[in-house]
């Protein structure tokens, strides 16, 4: 009987710190909060969730991807800027984000993506296994430093991803690179001779740009500040904010009688009608319920044809591949 009474209280304190080590393990062994990709583009291959370019750049942008996908079967290359990466580091984020959209030739695994973060001022080229055989780790970094690095510092957002795209793609297709070279040297003359008139034209066409962006915007705040009044419980975040300064860059006013609706693909693939929408009241719902139709992604219409030159080569194609290659930086 001594003895019994004796083991009992250390039986009770095994089984209370085994049952304790449980319950940390099951603790920790809890899943994270899983990470909010965002949604790949419906069209192109750029998604500008910070808001960075105009509609005109991003569209010219998609233009030159879809040109070098043409010209250049080793590279796909796509771009992705965001407010934040949700805790994750740059290269895990990019990684997930590359992987998740499928960017590159399934099997292939040639995909670049150019990512920038501005909430960390981060920026990172990541490069999938089978591109790393025509752009290295080194060649990635070289192009960070000369290219995506200086322009952002400079807030020369589309100039950086034009140059950074061009030289990702010329590194795997050094011949264009040369002829691009020997076509710049035979214009240089013209060029320097029309520099003058070739500025002002272009100074008045960014000051008529810039002062129809700032009239849209401005509109869209007084509307958006007269719904907050007008429904004070409803939370307007920041990204809804700059989904509706895009959709109204886009659709300024009322389409004609006959004319054909432009379309986009919702967050399930499914492609639906864009339905104009005159106020930021009306926009909203139509944006909680299809945010990705709705956000002002550039778009499609039946009878135009792709905003990005139509029968361009997609740069998501199933690639994946994606173990860590490309290189970072900050601005």
């Amino acid at each position: 009987m001594t003895t019994s009474n004796a083991t009992l209280p250390a039986a009770r304190r095994v089984l209370l710190t085994a049952a304790l080590g449980s319950a940390l393990v099951a603790g920790t062994a809890l899943p994270a909060r899983a990470l909010d990709i965002p949604p790949r583009p419906s069209e192109g291959a750029v998604q500008d969730q910070a808001d960075l370019l105009s509609t005109q750049e991003e569209a010219d942008l998609n233009r030159l991807i879809g040109q070098k996908n043409k010209d250049n079967e080793y590279i796909r290359a796509a771009v992705l800027t965001v407010d934040g990466t949700q805790g994750e580091s740059i290269e895990d984020y990019s990684r997930k984000v590359a992987t998740d959209w499928g960017v590159g030739d399934d099997g292939r695994n040639n995909g670049v993506l150019v990512v920038a973060d501005m909430g960390e001022r981060e920026l990172r080229i990541e490069v999938a296994d089978g591109a790393r055989e025509v752009l290295s780790d080194g060649d990635a970094e070289s192009i960070m430093k000369d290219e995506l690095q200086p322009g952002f510092k400079d807030e020369k957002y589309a100039e950086a991803f034009t140059n950074t795209l061009t030289e990702v793609y010329d590194q795997a297709n050094p011949q264009a690179a040369h002829e691009r070279e020997v076509r710049s040297n035979t214009i240089m003359g013209v060029i320097f001779g029309l520099l003058g008139l070739g500025g002002v034209v272009a100074g008045l066409l960014a000051w008529r740009r810039s002062r129809r962006t700032k009239k849209i915007r401005e509109q869209a705040d007084r509307e958006i500040e007269q719904f907050q009044r007008e429904h004070p419980e409803e939370n307007i975040t920041e990204g809804m904010r700059r989904a509706y300064y895009r959709y109204r860059q886009q659709n300024p006013k009322a389409p004609g009688l006959n004319a054909t609706p432009g379309k986009a693909k919702d967050k399930d693939g499914v492609e639906r009608e864009i339905q104009y929408a005159p106020t930021f009241q009306s926009w909203l719902p139509l944006y909680v319920m299809y945010p990705a139709v709705y956000s002002g992604a550039s778009h499609s219409s039946t009878s135009g044809g792709s905003n990005y030159g139509g029968g361009a080569s997609s740069s998501f194609g199933g690639g994946g591949g994606f173990s860590g290659g490309g290189a970072s930086g900050s601005f």
